[in-house]
């Protein structure tokens, strides 16, 4: 009898064990990395466009642009549905993740997170994301980036900046070098916007908000309007640099580091 019992206790294990085994390669997702580096000059030029997934861009003391993609997928057959096409022509390194047009990328659930480190000065001409993130850490040269989906922070930045986004913060920090700073332009829908510039900074100013207040350290006035809105319009110092923030909704905060 208890011969009896003990084999029907590992059976029920056995069939336990494979049964969990089973839902976990069920629910495992299949992960593939992508590495390829160039060597560039000390001021190159980076485009990125991506569909789903997050991406940080880090500066360093190298003349080169070292890429990892990495590709999360529910199943093979949606991995294989999409590629990195990544190039360098003349010192201009252009990223992009492709979806196989005849799935439609809206029904491939697969992501790309990229990380990325740049020479200190490569200029950020075209970052496109649709849902993700994008984290920038010490990068000198020009950024332009485009976001719907997804929250924007850079720190250490140096020079001319245009941030558009639909969905999602903006945070943006300016070390005290700004030198080759010309013009600041943050526009967004949702969300609030940060932005941190040296105390000795001379910039012209104008920011306007739907629905959000506005706060800045360099005794500004702000305007609120009859109905609805508030703007703030003024002169820091000689007014060299031109910064423009507009926001539907979200709160403006133009603070001095």
């Amino acid at each position: 009898m208890f011969n009896h019992f003990n084999k029907l206790t590992f059976i029920g294990i056995t069939f336990l064990t494979l049964t969990l085994t089973l839902t976990l390669a069920a629910q495992a997702n299949v992960v593939d990395s992508i590495n390829k580096s160039f060597n560039v000059a000390s001021d190159p030029s980076l485009d990125l466009k991506n569909i789903n997934g997050h991406v940080t861009i880090t500066a360093w003391d190298k003349n080169m642009i070292e890429v990892n993609a990495t590709i999360t997928a529910e199943t093979l057959k949606e991995r294989e549905q999409v590629a990195i096409i990544i190039a360098n022509i003349d010192d201009n390194v252009s990223i992009e993740s492709k979806y196989d047009k005849n799935n439609g990328r809206n029904h491939n659930k697969a992501k790309v997170d990229y990380k990325i480190k740049v020479p200190t000065l490569t200029v950020l001409s075209s970052i496109e994301l649709v849902n993700g993130a994008l984290n920038i850490i010490g990068v000198e040269g020009d950024i332009a980036a485009e976001l719907v989906n997804g929250s924007f922070n850079a720190s250490g930045a140096s020079a001319n900046t245009h941030i558009n986004s639909v969905n999602g913060s903006v945070t943006l920090n300016y070390q005290d070098n700004i030198k080759h700073l010309n013009k600041i332009i943050i526009e967004t829908v949702n969300g609030g916007v940060d932005l941190h510039v040296p105390q000795s900074i001379n910039a012209e100013v104008s920011i306007e908000t739907v629905h959000g207040s506005i706060k800045n350290d360099f005794g500004l006035t702000v305007d609120k309007h009859n109905f609805v809105g508030r703007e703030l319009r003024g002169t820091i110092g000689t007014g060299k640099v031109d910064i423009e923030i507009e926001t539907v909704n979200g709160a403006v905060k133009l603070l001095h580091n």
